[in-house]
């Protein structure tokens, strides 16, 4: 069982469903996010559940107050496990197919590079001590780049192939990476009136499914099948084609909602 876990985006959504995933007596979480209320919420709810809470609210794209909190946490409760969850979205569309690169810009400092600020502080702990486990939230679109949200679909596939790369070292220290990538999970992240919304699945059975990968170390969590059939199947087409149905899906069925 993991006794010290940090967990970023806890505030809501998934973040706040692995936050109570992982609450038992004997746990103690260290819980960040950028809503006073509903991260208080939250903590109120995992103590419930028995577990203690310490509760932050840290934007994760300030990188040296993340590390000043991350090290005095680590100090009082060496942490054994780190989620790396926060993150954003913003969606392009049928009439404006590009995101701005304002958007660009704020979603790869908080997706990307506030995924390596949180875990970064606690792997180089973790590295000295020989022990502990890290889990990145990364997408199914880092598989494949999905035409309504392109910058997020390319900072989870950046994210994908950081960590993949990091991994063995990172073993070979006893130090385990888990790397997440779900389908889409109703989240206030995602609309639920959008033209994914069909797609998606029950947040807390997302949290559940991830906790169980989690325990057992695995490198790689994907999930659910279905999206993944659907996606070794478009491997199998040629792009053209690809691209006229991932448009159709997203795009095209978004102007006509």
């Amino acid at each position: 069982m993991y006794r010290n876990i940090v967990i970023s985006g806890a505030s809501s959504g998934l973040g706040e469903a692995l936050a109570k995933c992982f609450s038992v007596p004997g746990t103690r979480l260290g819980l960040l996010g950028r809503n006073q209320d509903r991260l208080v919420n939250v903590s109120d709810s995992c103590k419930k559940k028995g577990a203690e809470t310490v509760i932050s609210l840290i934007d994760v794209r300030n990188r040296e107050e993340l590390r000043s909190w991350l090290t005095e946490f680590d100090d009082r409760y060496p942490v054994d496990l780190v989620i790396a969850n926060a993150g954003i979205m913003s969606t392009a569309s049928g009439i404006n197919p590009v995101e701005s690169i304002d958007a660009i810009a704020d979603i790869f400092d908080t997706n990307f590079a506030g995924v390596l600020s949180t875990i970064h502080p606690v792997l180089e702990r973790m590295w000295s001590r020989k022990n502990g486990s890290i889990a990145i939230i990364s997408s199914l679109s880092a598989y494949r780049g999905i035409p309504l949200f392109p910058a997020y679909s390319a900072s989870k596939a950046a994210l994908k192939s950081y960590f993949e790369a990091i991994r063995p070292a990172c073993a070979s220290a006893n130090v385990f990476v888990s790397i997440i990538c779900p389908g889409f999970i109703n989240t206030p992240m995602n609309d639920p009136d959008s033209s994914k919304s069909f797609l998606q699945m029950d947040v807390s059975e997302a949290a559940r499914i991830i906790r169980q990968g989690i325990e057992k170390k695995s490198p790689l969590i994907v999930f659910p099948y279905s999206h993944i059939l659907g996606l070794r199947l478009l491997k199998l087409l040629p792009e053209r084609i690809v691209d006229r149905i991932l448009y159709k899906i997203f795009l095209d069925r978004q102007q006509n909602l």
